[in-house]
């Protein structure tokens, strides 16, 4: 190995030193290069490249010399800010062969320090340096970047989408593939006719089918339905060439990889539907509207409300059934009612949608607002309104102080109750005492009254209880 770099070496600088021979001739060497191309690499980090005749270059940045390179481009570092570049031609003179045959030339586009070689800087040849570059280089930022995946979902073909942040434009698209230890690297390039017909962009928001077809085409792993993966994506893009201000497709720039979003792909009928309505449209029921495609499969929906026991949520319990995407909840009474609603196919159930909260508001369950007016000495006439919901008014008449604690034994010469039937509108009712009334301190009569209704499962909803006393004299 030792004799075949040793015969190699001596080959490439056979070779250099006779073309330096050739170019002793020439003063063509010193024709003022022209830079072509500067673009970002990496951070910090800017490609050059320009056109020239010379077998040597010296790049000087802001006056100070920062490579020298046998080739037309170089890779230098700089800061963020304004800078200028030129570009030196070199030549070595002839007669310094031997000096020459101690040069290192190094891989190619490798630098070369020549003074380190002990060459002296007298015996290099300047030519007409190229224009100075003004160059304002600022940092990408996509190179800072890290875009975040926002959702996963499944299309009617089993194709996976994913849904992510971009808010940089980006040319080319790299989402990686996890199953268990296995990570299968996957390339979207917009300029690709057959990749970007599977990108879609809504301003800052990507989203990218990952089509089966596409997939196998390349040989990348195809995520299975009801089989757990992760993903990544990173954005790419390429650099800008600050000489033309046009783009540099023969590079790309990248951001960092987002975090992996784990998803486990499902048929695509079981996508949560997303309610689109919820709210309260008459005493006692609530109206939900939503939206879902199931691709004309017919799927059937469920609503379903938590199930609690003292506040203790025992599970879900269902509300109804309906193939339609709209459905009335009756027989609500006051407060905060929860329901979420999923897709039903067979015997499978898809997602449930989002939790939504509505709170019902019934006037009928107000306690009735009624009068007493005395007829008579025995006759008392009780007078309220009775909205459409109530069905029955159960009336309760006591005598005396009126608690009930006191009649045990129900006496019903001091107790008595009973129901009016309920007629929407104006109310009276006329009751008569049958007892005899107290002559010297008069007879004191306390009535409580409530309404109550029954729902469809038979269940009686009462409204709150008001009460109202009289003296018979």
């Amino acid at each position: 190995m030792k004799n075949l770099f040793h015969i190699l070496f001596a080959s490439i600088v056979l070779v250099l030193s006779m073309g330096m021979t050739v170019f002793a001739a020439d003063d063509s060497w010193k024709t003022m290069p022209t830079i072509t191309h500067a673009y970002e690499l990496s951070k910090g980090k800017i490609y050059l490249e320009w056109e020239g005749k010379a077998e040597l270059y010296r790049v000087d940045i802001d006056g100070k010399e920062v490579s020298t390179v046998k080739v037309k481009s170089a890779t230098v570092e700089v800061k963020p800010g304004v800078h200028n570049i030129i570009i030196v031609p070199l030549h070595l003179e002839s007669k310094n062969a031997d000096t020459k045959l101690e040069l290192n030339v190094g891989d190619a586009g490798g630098s070369i320090d020549l003074a380190a070689l002990g060459v002296d800087p007298k015996d290099v040849l300047q030519g007409t340096q190229s224009e100075a570059f003004k160059m304002n280089y600022s940092v990408d930022t996509l190179l800072n970047a890290t875009p975040e995946i926002k959702q996963a979902n499944t299309d009617f073909n089993d194709n996976v989408l994913l849904t992510f942040t971009d808010k940089f434009d980006a040319n080319i698209y790299y989402i990686s593939i996890k199953s268990g230890k296995d990570i299968i690297p996957t390339e979207f390039d917009t300029s690709s006719k057959d990749a970007a017909a599977l990108i879609t962009k809504n301003n800052s928001t990507v989203t990218i089918t990952l089509d089966q077809k596409y997939l196998k085409a390349h040989e990348w792993m195809v995520p299975d339905l009801d089989q757990k993966y992760s993903f990544s994506v990173k954005l790419a893009k390429y650099p800008k060439n600050y000489v033309t201000n046009e783009k540099e497709t023969s590079s790309v720039i990248e951001s960092k990889s987002s975090k992996y979003f784990e998803f486990t792909p499902y048929a695509a009928w079981k996508t949560a539907p997303e309610i689109t309505y919820a709210s309260q449209t008459a005493n006692g029921e609530i109206t939900l509207k939503w939206d879902h495609d199931d691709n004309g499969m017919g799927c059937e929906y469920v609503i379903t409300s938590p199930d609690k026991v003292l506040a203790v949520k025992k599970g879900n319990k269902e509300i109804g059934k309906t193939k339609k995407k709209e459905y009335i909840v009756k027989d609500l009474e006051n407060g905060k009612h929860v329901f979420t609603i999923a897709a039903v196919y067979g015997k499978e159930t898809g997602i449930a949608s989002d939790k939504q909260t509505i709170k019902v508001d019934n006037s009928w369950v107000v306690a009735p607002a009624f009068t007493c007016t005395l007829k008579g000495k025995k006759d008392v006439v009780l007078t309220w309104e009775a909205p459409k919901e109530i069905e029955n008014y159960h009336v309760v008449v006591s005598v005396g102080s009126g608690s009930l604690l006191k009649y045990v034994n129900l006496d019903f010469k001091k107790y008595k109750e009973f129901d009016v039937p309920a007629k929407q509108g104006e109310m009276t009712y006329t009751y008569t005492y049958d007892q005899d009334v107290d002559s010297e301190n008069g007879t004191k009569l306390k009535f409580e009254i409530y309404g109550s209704r029954k729902t469809a499962k038979g269940e009686t909803q009462k409204s709150a209880t008001s009460s109202q006393t009289i003296v018979l004299k």
